[in-house]
This record gives structure tokens, C-alpha cells and sequence, in this order.
């Protein structure tokens, strides 16, 4: 009975203009490789290949091995002593394991894993996509392309920061492939900026040719808006300041940055999200942001919300701190079930919506179109008889086909709703709430992991559960951030440098910026001693974290003199091109 209640129309959860990101587990990587795909092609997908070693009868087809056969029966020249079989099975594991996106069958396929893709290393990897395989980035390629796909520093330029990164050594070729640029390739040898991984990788892409994207419609990556633009210039800003580095820090330690550093920042995203759907669903209007654009670097942020993330740095050795960071995700937990209620909300009201609107009303994006979905449709005439039809639907669905009685849950949501003298539209999305929860909760679990990096270097989470988890500072993240915190403009010609800053400007930037809290709680912030030790216990893990991993010199006991030193330092940077100052 329960899995005819619902219908398909009704369960649908994702709606493109609150959040468009599926909510499941999600590959990073993939997420990168796509992106570095539609950068390419304009966000037109590749839906099919005509390459032998995807489609082809080889039993070796879609692996790994596959491709070192023909890179090395094509380009022997290029690839001089590994004829013999064990180096040739030596090169085939090196490539796959640093360079491939491997994916799994299905079980009637065997389960056997899969040649996907290339990870994100260069814009070459367009070469070696398999269009067969089921995406695993959870539309998390699109999000980034349409936040970056305008930025003309980023990306639209000639000499834009990511083209000058990802694609060196390369000329363009047709419309979407690449060919070896040997002078480039010559120059970049006699600058000392080649390294083995990416010459390794270009040689090995020489002999394919790039699939031809779709022309269809449903070939675009859909164009959507931000409804909190705010942190999307923020992973602009940020992405800009990393490049500054891309001359001071080896080639794959970069992309590790830029790849934590952009899905940082999309975690950030889906918790600005949360908070907004459920303002808007209660208030009926958009959350204004807090202030102007900061400045890049600035030690604040401008989103709507301010983050809170209490972060235990004493791996669990306080027993208070990490009660407190537990406590907080189990806070910000209850949040997101709250936002399964107001996306739920949004999108059956977006639903009722579709019939009055005109095309050019369905034209409008981001915050224009949920301000026009509010204003227009959240009290409208037509909308209790229209979910009243919905909720019968459900009723008759659930009927007992023996004893001819009503589910008894229905009837139970749909009584209390009824003396609450709720809405149709809230009666309606309370149903859903109860059928679905667990299914969302299940789903957006692992999307937090994925965004989140749980137990990852790279991530802010660690633990599994709900009551288990809470928010730390993995060390790669934490060196990405240090090398954007201690970045600053010279007052005499606006140039980009390094400098070290105290331990205290850090922990303030963290919170101002990302909402990363080491020494306080946030606006609940307890002034009680057993609560003040514990942050004077998580400051102190702190320093100790950093000592550790060579940032920290302690000169004294004065908190002035306790500063943080970079792993890499600039003098004298230009932030627009990221190319170094003459």
C-alpha cells in the first residue's frame, strides 16, 4: 500500500531554482572533469562515442589497459623503454591509479569496474570521456559551470586563470579537441614547469580524438541563477587569490587546492540554501545579504546567513568540545529536515504555478523567479482546490482494497492539519514530509558527506551518524585556507603578497568569512568557565595542529608574536591574470 500511496509527480523534491545539486552520494572528480568538459563546449554534454575502446569487442574495452595499448602501439617514439611486460603492467597501474575515474557495473554487469574519465588535470581529459557511463557528480558539474561559465578571469578570457593552468602545452583544435603544442611543451621543459604526470598524460591523450558533443536541446547544461549569489563570488574571489599561485606550487598540489577550495564552497552553498528556503517559505520573501561585496581576502562575508560551524580541533580529546561540535550539527541537521518540509514547499507551489504562467515568466531565473513565485502564487485563490484534489488522490491511493478503510497515517496528518487550520498546500507537503523522510534524510546524508568531505583531509566533518558527526578542519583544507589568509595587497602598487599573520587574525578571518569557529560558539556563545576552558582548549589544539604541519612559529608567549608562515609565498602578484609581475 505505502509504495502506490504516493505517485512519481508527487514525490519529485528537486527543484532547479532553490537547488539544483541531487541529493546522493557524489565524485568530486567527476564533477571537475565535466567541468573542464563544458568549458570546452560552451555546457553542451557529450552523449555518445565512437572510440574502440569504449564500444568496441575487446575484452579489455573500458579499461585502463586498454588505453596504454594504444597510446603505446601509436606513439612507440614517445614512450621509450616499457616494451617489456612487467614496466608496460607497472605504467597501466600508475595510470590507473593517479589518473583515471574508475566506475563500477551493475550487478547484472558483473560489478566490475570501469574506465569513466580522466581526473581533472588537464582540459585534454575531454579526450577520454565515456558518455556510457551513469553520471556520479549529481549535477554538481552544472552548478559549477554556471557559476563560472560568465567570469571572464576565470574563465572567458583568452588568458583566462583556468586556461592558463589546464590548458598548457595544448593548441585548440576543431571545435572542442586539442592538439600537443611541441614548442609549448619545449618551452615549458627549458622553464622547468613540465612535470612527468602532465607530460605523461598528454602523450598518453595524443592518439584520441574528442567525441563530438550533442546539438540538441537537452544537450545544455541548463542555465540557472544563484538564489545566493553571495558565496558564489565568494569561490570566485577565493579561486582568483589561489591562482596567484600557480607559479609557486607543484602542478597536482594546485589542482588538490582548487578542487577542495571549489567543493568547500559548494558545501557552503547547500548550507546558505537551507537557511534561505526556510526564510522564504515562512516569510514569504527573500533574505537580504549582510552588507556589501567584501573586497577579496576581506575577513567577512555578505551571504544572507551567518554560519556556525564550531569546529573541534582536539581530535576528540576534549570531551566538551567535542560535545559542542556534535551539538551543533545535530542543530544545523534539524535545519535541513526543516528545508525537506519548505523545498517540498517550493515545488509542488511551482507546480500549481506552471499552468498561469506565461513563457517568458517561466524565462525568469535565480531570485526573480522565486520573488515572482512567492509574491504571486503563495496566497492565490485557485490553490486550495487545487492540492484539496491532490490530497483526495492520496486518500483514495491509500485506501484498503479488502476492508475499503483509509490509511490510517493519512488521515491522522490530514486531522491534525485540519485543527491547525493549515493550508491545503502545507496538508499536502506534511504527507510528503512523513512518506519521504527517510528517504531524505538517507539522501541528503550522503550528499553532506560528499560536500562536506566526511573523515577526508579535505573536508570539515568527520564521524558518521547523526549524533556522531560533527565539524572539524581536515589538514588540506586547512592549508588552502592558510594560503588565502595570508595573502594581502601592497598599499604601493596593488600587487599580491604573502605575509605572516597572528593565530588570532586567522581564527577571526576563519569565522568572519566561512563561519568556522575555533574560540567561540557563534550568537548562542556560552559565558560560562567550563565552556571558555573547552574554547581555550580548542585554540590551544589549534596551534598545535599548525606547529605541527610547519606553520606556526611561536617566537614568545605574546599572541603577536605568535604567527602563522606560509608553506608557499608570492611577492608581487597581478590578481587578474595571475601571471607573475614583471
Amino acid at each position: 500500500m505505502a509504495v502506490t500511496l504516493l505517485t512519481r509527480q508527487q514525490k519529485l523534491f528537486k527543484m532547479d531554482g532553490v537547488y539544483p545539486i541531487d541529493a546522493n552520494n557524489i565524485d568530486v572528480e567527476e564533477a571537475l572533469s565535466r567541468l573542464f568538459i563544458y568549458l570546452r563546449t560552451g555546457g553542451r554534454l557529450i552523449t555518445r562515442t565512437d572510440k574502440q575502446i569504449f564500444i568496441g569487442n575487446d575484452p579489455n574495452a573500458e579499461t585502463p589497459k586498454i588505453v596504454v595499448d594504444v597510446a603505446l602501439e601509436e606513439n612507440p617514439s614517445k614512450f621509450v623503454g616499457v616494451e617489456d611486460p612487467d614496466r608496460k603492467e607497472l605504467l597501466t597501474s600508475w595510470f590507473e591509479s593517479h589518473f583515471t575515474i574508475m566506475s563500477r557495473r551493475g550487478k547484472a554487469k558483473g560489478g566490475v569496474y570501469r574506465l569513466a574519465g580522466l581526473r581533472p588535470l588537464h582540459f585534454g581529459v575531454i579526450k577520454l570521456f565515456n558518455p556510457q557511463v551513469t553520471r556520479q557528480d549529481r549535477y554538481l558539474s552544472d552548478f559549477y559551470f554556471n557559476a563560472l561559465k560568465d567570469d571572464p578571469e576565470l574563465t572567458t578570457n583568452p588568458d583566462s586563470l583556468l586556461k592558463q593552468f589546464f590548458g598548457v602545452g595544448v593548441k585548440n583544435y576543431g571545435e572542442s579537441d586539442f592538439k600537443i603544442d611541441e614548442q609549448a611543451l619545449s618551452n615549458m621543459a627549458e622553464r622547468k614547469q613540465l612535470d612527468i604526470e602532465l607530460l605523461f598524460m598528454l602523450r598518453l591523450l595524443e592518439p584520441f580524438e574528442a567525441d563530438m558533443f550533442g546539438n540538441r536541446q537537452q544537450d545544455q547544461v541548463p542555465a540557472f541563477s544563484f538564489l545566493c549569489p553571495e558565496q558564489i563570488e565568494l569561490m570566485r574571489q577565493d579561486l582568483k587569490l589561489l591562482f596567484l599561485y600557480k607559479n609557486h606550487i607543484p602542478r597536482r598540489e594546485l589542482i588538490n587546492y582548487m578542487s577542495t577550495l571549489m567543493v568547500f564552497h559548494a558545501a557552503q552553498y547547500f548550507y546558505q540554501i537551507v537557511r534561505i528556503t526556510n526564510y522564504m517559505v515562512k516569510q514569504g520573501a527573500l533574505p537580504p545579504p549582510r552588507g556589501n561585496v567584501p573586497k577579496p581576502g576581506e575577513a567577512r562575508s555578505h551571504t544572507p546567513f551567518a554560519m556556525d560551524f564550531f569546529c573541534d580541533m582536539t581530535q576528540g580529546h576534549s570531551v566538551l568540545v567535542d560535545e559542542l561540535s556534535k551539538r551543533r550539527f545535530i542543530e544545523h541537521f534539524k535545519e535541513i529536515e526543516n528545508y525537506f518540509r519548505s523545498a517540498f514547499y517550493m515545488k509542488k507551489l511551482e507546480e500549481f504555478a506552471g499552468p498561469y504562467m506565461s513563457p517568458q515568466q517561466k524565462s525568469l531565473r535565480g531570485r526573480d523567479y522565486i520573488e515572482f513565485l512567492l509574491k504571486g502564487y503563495k496566497s492565490h485563490s485557485d490553490q486550495a482546490g487545487y492540492f484539496a484534489r491532490d490530497l483526495q488522490s492520496i486518500r483514495e491511493n491509500g485506501r484498503d482494497e479488502e476492508t475499503g478503510d483509509l490509511n490510517p497515517e493519512v488521515e491522522r496528518i490530514i486531522d491534525i492539519c485540519n485543527q491547525r487550520r493549515v493550508s491545503k498546500l502545507d496538508t499536502f507537503v506534511e504527507i510528503l514530509y512523513h512518506f519521504q523522510y527517510t528517504t531524505l534524510r538517507e539522501q541528503h546524508r550522503k550528499l553532506l558527506a560528499g560536500l562536506c568531505g566526511s573523515d577526508l583531509d579535505r573536508g570539515f566533518m568527520a564521524g558518521r551518524g547523526r549524533t556522531r558527526r560533527k565539524y572539524v578542519i581536515g589538514n588540506e583544507l586547512l592549508e588552502v585556507l592558510i594560503q588565502l589568509a595570508v595573502l594581502g595587497q601592497r598599499a604601493s602598487d596593488g600587487k599580491w603578497q604573502s605575509r605572516p599573520i597572528t593565530i588570532q587574525e586567522f581564527v577571526d578571518w576563519l569565522a568572519g568569512r566561512y563561519g568556522l569557529l575555533i574560540d567561540k560558539l557563534g550568537l548562542d556563545d556560552k559565558d560560562d568557565e567550563l565552556t571558555n576552558r573547552a574554547l581555550a582548549t580548542n585554540l590551544e589544539a589549534l596551534k598545535t595542529r599548525l606547529r605541527q604541519l610547519g606553520f606556526f612559529t611561536d617566537l614568545s608567549d605574546a599572541s603577536n608574536s605568535q604567527v602563522i608562515t606560509p608553506r608557499f609565498q608570492i611577492a608581487g602578484e597581478d590578481f587578474t591574470s595571475g601571471a607573475p609581475a614583471d
